[in-house]
């Protein structure tokens, strides 16, 4: 698990976004949804863009899978966690914190003490229901569902799409 932080934090600082990236944005991601995607600070796109490519790669040859919303899904997972938000000092903050004082740092997140670690830890731990309602608000009640559980323990009645979202997203 620490070598695979290290390599997030080391592909955070040179993280880049090619012309194929926005090739890739723009073939599966309609119009109303590129403010989210790049509201995402750079390494967020890149760590989504690898994401997209992991799930396409899992979801294979199965047949029961929706490509479509499974892409938009890993592209759009983290649009709850926008530029400035967190960043990658604080990411790597909250990431530590969480794991050296997991009961402390949910505090935190959890709270409303209107401070900027509260701020930061509540970002780090609810991205995912924030992601959802900024998708619910532009009208993809789908994507939303899926990106609001993608961070939640397995349940025996998630769609396919949602169980390689979180498989992808692990590998990324």
């Amino acid at each position: 698990m620490i070598s695979g932080r290290v390599l997030q934090f080391v592909r955070a600082i040179f993280a880049r976004v090619s012309t194929e990236d926005m090739a890739l944005v723009e073939q599966y991601l309609p119009s109303e949804l590129h403010p989210l995607f790049f509201a995402l600070s750079v390494p967020d796109q890149c760590h989504a863009l690898r994401t997209a490519r992991n799930a396409m790669a899992l979801a294979g040859s199965l047949g029961t899978v929706d490509r479509l919303l499974l892409t938009r899904c890993a592209l759009l997972h983290d649009v709850g966690r926008k530029k400035g938000d967190l960043g990658t000092f604080w990411k790597s903050f909250a990431v530590l914190f969480a794991a050296i004082c997991p009961d402390l740092s949910r505090a935190y997140g959890d709270g409303n003490d209107g401070g900027v670690l509260a701020r930061k830890m509540r970002v780090y731990f609810h991205h995912a229901e924030i992601g959802a309602e900024l998708l619910e608000s532009v009208g993809f009640a789908r994507e939303a569902e899926i990106v609001r559980k993608h961070h939640e323990a397995p349940a025996e009645n998630d769609p396919p799409e949602l169980r390689i979202l979180r498989r992808a997203d692990e590998m990324s």
